[in-house]
């Protein structure tokens, strides 16, 4: 139940005249308060002026070290796939490996601040049917998937290499229909935007058996964009809340709206930042819409270190290789700090991990606790249908534990 959270850097106003220089400093900022992320929108239009994505996050990557940058989001069929491609190794080169690609059709709630998708002029301008954006994506991204790792591609009928190779940067995959959640399936990311705690809590298991139905033993990384508007302790400021935002530029419902939304002072943003870990969140990205940034992000910090005091320890540990017939093992574990009653909580289900394994993880795990009483939770389990075994789960359950208790004992905050 830990979760990574990230930031949007900072919304244009007016014509942005004067705020050249504040994104570079956000960037900065945000890497000393100790956001994992920060990020910018990949649309060409919206409500407020725009600047290009890719300039934005490589200006972001050359004032920090450790921060990652993110895509939120892009949607894919409306960009030429080898310039594109481009453009990401770049990235992911400059950046030294700290690129994450946001990226989708363009038929999700991104899309929905002004008319109806189909008549945006971003599909009339790119030459693109709007019908055909599920096809375009899914080709898109296996073409850019393999450029980037500088394999020979056919892009529009000639073949393509790429160099230098980078690694390839996750594929973050955004919207909710059908298509969209075995896509996320596929590329192992899902990145829905203003999704309520309880909205993910019911999407997750349909993940799982996506998952389970395609052979993929593990369930989507799951990663959410929410409006956020904090306050000072102990006052309201006066300013319109993020949920009231949402109604008006996005058309989504009042209960969902309130539901999402992280407002208040640090202690009410951080109560929401644990419930949607606890809904199955791995991380949070929270934008501040007309607002400081430098005030906000000072108080985004502020309840991040009180989610991360309540949230568990969460260790992942891989056991065995695939390079011979040892097996292989993989997992992530939450540990609760206090100790209390031991409990060892499997809610990803047998679809994914069978009870053998379960059990011999189970042991592992109570192996590592030495006595200690925990409560325990499955977070994650890759499982392979040919190198699975009971001895490597045992092994990798006992090792996540045991590097969950060093890192309390050394006074680690995640």
């Amino acid at each position: 139940m830990a979760i990574d959270i990230g930031v949007f850097l900072p919304v244009l106003e007016a014509e942005g005249r004067g705020q050249a220089g504040e994104f570079a400093a956000a960037a900065r900022r945000a890497e000393e308060l100790g956001f994992e992320s920060v990020w910018a929108s990949g649309h060409l239009t919206g409500r407020v002026p725009m600047l290009d994505a890719t300039v934005t996050l490589a200006t972001a990557a050359a004032v920090t070290t450790r921060v990652k940058v993110g895509y939120g989001v892009l949607t894919v069929p409306v960009h030429p796939v080898a310039h594109l491609a481009q453009q990401l190794a770049s990235l992911q080169f400059l950046s030294e490996g700290r690129l994450l690609v946001g990226a989708d059709a363009g038929g999700g709630a991104w899309a929905q601040w002004r008319g109806g998708l189909a008549d945006s002029p971003v599909w009339a301008a790119a030459g693109v049917p709007y019908e055909e954006r599920d096809e375009r994506t899914d080709r898109a991204l296996e073409q850019l998937g393999s450029l980037l790792v500088a394999h020979p591609t056919e892009v529009g009928g000639a073949e393509l290499t790429l160099k230098p190779r980078v690694n390839r940067p996750p594929f973050l995959i955004g919207g909710e229909s059908d298509a969209d959640l075995r896509r996320a399936v596929r590329y192992g990311n899902w990145f829905p935007n203003l999704a309520s705690p309880a909205y993910l809590a019911r999407t997750l298991p349909r993940l799982a058996a996506l998952g389970a139905e395609t052979g993929r033993g593990v369930r989507p990384v799951v990663s959410v964009a929410v409006p956020a508007a904090l306050d000072a302790d102990g006052a309201r400021e006066r300013r319109d809340p993020p949920a009231g935002n949402v109604l008006r530029r996005y058309g989504i419902d009042a209960e969902r709206a309130s539901a999402m939304a992280v407002d208040g002072t640090p202690e009410r943003a951080a109560e929401k930042i644990v419930e949607f870990a606890r809904s199955g969140a791995d991380r949070i990205v929270l934008s501040f819409p007309g607002a400081d940034w430098r005030t906000q992000y000072e108080r985004a910090a502020r309840a991040a270190e009180l989610a991360w005091r309540v949230l568990p320890f969460r260790r992942t540990a891989t056991a065995g290789n695939q390079t011979n017939c040892a097996g292989w093992a993989r997992v992530t574990l939450d540990v609760e700090r206090e100790p209390g009653t031991y409990a060892f909580v499997n809610p990803i289900g047998t679809e994914i991990l069978d009870a053998g394994l379960a059990e011999a993880l189970e042991e592992g795990v109570r192996e590592g606790l030495a006595g200690e009483a925990r409560t325990v939770r499955v977070h994650r389990a890759w499982v392979h249908e040919v190198d699975a075994n009971e001895r490597v789960f045992h092994r990798a359950g006992r090792e996540a534990v045991a590097a969950a208790l060093a890192a309390e004992r050394a006074g680690a905050r995640r």
